[in-house]
């Protein structure tokens, strides 16, 4: 057994860049990096690991097998997550962390539910997007220590770049493996849909100077990347492939925003 395996570590690498990205993009916008900061990155990403923990033992429960070592490993990694972060409150004093926090694990949790679906919706995942994208405006606060109208832009750009991984991985799936021409139409449309408003929407903030045009670059490759395959649908899948791509990316995505702000 792999020490992935034994750790119940995370295996969707998408996820891992979900968390990061907006909690780096939160520190880069910021301008500075302190204790505050390291705690805060220590705690989110404990919280993170221990939801596989979470999801393998409410799995074993249901059928009926033993469930010890997740449930341990789940104890473990709540309770250091709990240690780091609590400094963040006792002692920094940063207490809008803690809505912040209380989303994160709600949502956390209504998604471990939705995970058991066989088919998750656009909307469920768009909400596992949004708990995973607050590390952005925490970031920012914790690196800070204020809160501003910055920290919920920033959240809202990431939580808007993000959600257009779940419309295009659903197109190229529906473009490969749809059952009925249905299905494929219903896929194309939410695609295209999405990243006109997307489009419209960063055009929207640009004109009201809320954002550079620079920033449109940040979306560039995820908006030609849809558009592309609109245009022309692809006839195989490589998810590896187009996984990697999406980090990529996310780090052009990640240059671009910061650059705005500075």
């Amino acid at each position: 057994m792999s020490a992935r395996s034994r750790l119940k570590l995370p295996r969707e690498h998408g996820a891992w860049a979900m968390l990061f990205v907006p909690m780096a993009l939160g520190f880069s916008v910021a301008g500075t990096f302190n204790v505050a900061s390291l705690l805060l990155i220590v705690s989110a990403t404990l919280f993170f690991i221990s939801r596989e923990s979470l999801v393998v033992w409410l799995r074993a429960r249901a059928r009926g097998r033993d469930a010890r070592e997740a449930k341990r490993l789940l104890l473990i990694y709540l309770s250091a997550a709990t240690i780091f972060g609590a400094p963040l409150l006792l002692h920094y004093r940063l207490f809008a962390l803690a809505p912040l926090a209380i989303s994160a694990i709600a949502v956390a949790l209504i998604n471990t539910k939705t995970s058991r679906l066989a088919q998750r919706t656009a909307l469920g995942e768009s909400l596992a997007i949004a708990g995973l994208t607050i590390t952005a405006p925490a970031a920012f606060y914790a690196a800070t220590g204020k809160w501003s109208g910055v920290a919920w832009l920033l959240w809202a750009l990431c939580a808007i770049y993000f959600a257009s991984s779940i419309y295009y991985v659903k197109l190229r799936v529906a473009d490969v493996h749809a059952r009925d021409a249905a299905e494929r139409i219903a896929a194309r449309r939410d695609c295209a849909v999405y990243h006109f408003l997307m489009l419209g929407l960063l055009a929207a903030l640009a004109f009201t100077g809320n954002l550079q045009w620079l920033a449109l670059a940040a979306f560039g490759p995820v908006l030609l990347r849809s558009f592309a395959e609109l245009a022309r649908p692809a006839s195989k899948l490589n998810l590896k492939r187009a996984g990697f791509l999406e980090i990529l990316y996310s780090l052009v995505f990640l240059v671009f925003i910061t650059l705005n702000f500075h």
